[in-house]
């Protein structure tokens, strides 16, 4: 029995071939990406860049990530892709949907949910907390401190009506009560820290009175960033690190915050495994 002349057209075999490599090819192939590919280009980096440091001028931005560190780079790419990672994490659980919010707030929310299965009954031990004082001992120092009063003199001839007012003070024949022009802030300073006392009166205030003695007698004249001044330095406390008795409280919450970020910093890298991270 002879095949319908149709069936022996070699345009069909050819179609028919065709087809089946077609299949072939799909059926062997890889799945398409999936969405666990993250590709990093530097327009990505760019964006990154710039929300982290509020530098708009995109030339600029564009010109410190070509001078960036490899290291430096490298880091940058990381957390953006793991914020990537976050917020299509965060789409698949719907959360652009329930709250109807944008990218940030998803990332935040997912830090959210990551932070809460990462440190769920998290504590701190006393070793803990020894070891993370040692650590971080230079951030609970306490600035040198000063208690002092001041007469102040404005320019021009500030200096010179400083050094008058001086020599008449020495000379105990009147009191300082009414000397001196109207000040800013205040006339005297209790137990002042010397970053506070820097930012009223200047930097080389505040290592001018460092370098003066204690004592009951009127100093100067002292140049500040206002004019000059008289200063009567009563007490003078040393800079110093407290011990970690008296502070633990503190130093426990802090080594714990710690602790936690640590946590989701890796809750957020065993995410970030599941992509495959390129730059591009």
């Amino acid at each position: 029995m002879n095949a319908p002349r149709w069936l022996r057209e070699p345009l069909l075999h050819f179609m028919v071939a065709g087809a089946a490599l077609y299949v072939g090819a799909a059926w062997l192939a890889p799945p398409p990406d999936s969405g666990r590919s993250i590709v990093i280009d530097e327009d990505r980096l760019v964006t990154a860049l710039r929300q982290r440091s509020g530098v708009t001028d995109e030339r600029a931005v564009r010109a410190g990530l070509a001078a960036m560190p490899a290291t430096e780079r490298a880091k940058l790419v990381h957390e953006t892709a793991a914020e990537e990672a976050l917020w299509r994490e965060g789409r698949a659980l719907g959360l652009d949907v329930v709250d109807g919010v944008v990218r940030m707030r998803v990332l935040q929310q997912m830090r959210l949910i990551l932070a809460g299965e990462a440190t769920r009954g998290m504590t701190v031990s006393d070793a803990e907390v020894g070891e993370f004082y040692a650590a971080n001992r230079s951030s609970y120092g306490e600035p040198a401190a000063f208690t002092f009063s001041h007469l102040f003199y404005a320019d021009p001839q500030g200096e010179a009506r400083s050094r008058t007012a001086l020599a008449r003070l020495r000379a105990a024949t009147e009191r300082p009560d009414q000397w001196g022009d109207r000040f800013l802030y205040q006339s005297t300073y209790s137990s002042t820290g010397a970053q506070e006392i820097a930012a009223q009166f200047g930097i080389g205030f505040i290592a001018a009175i460092a370098q003066l003695t204690p004592g009951l007698s009127w100093q100067g004249p002292v140049k500040s960033d206002h004019g000059w001044h008289l200063v009567l330095l009563r007490a003078k406390e040393e800079a110093r690190v407290p011990p970690l008795v008296t502070i633990e409280a503190r130093v426990r919450e802090d080594a714990l915050a710690a602790k936690r970020a640590r946590a989701v910093d890796a809750s957020v890298d065993r995410l970030l495994a599941r992509y495959h991270v390129s730059e591009r």
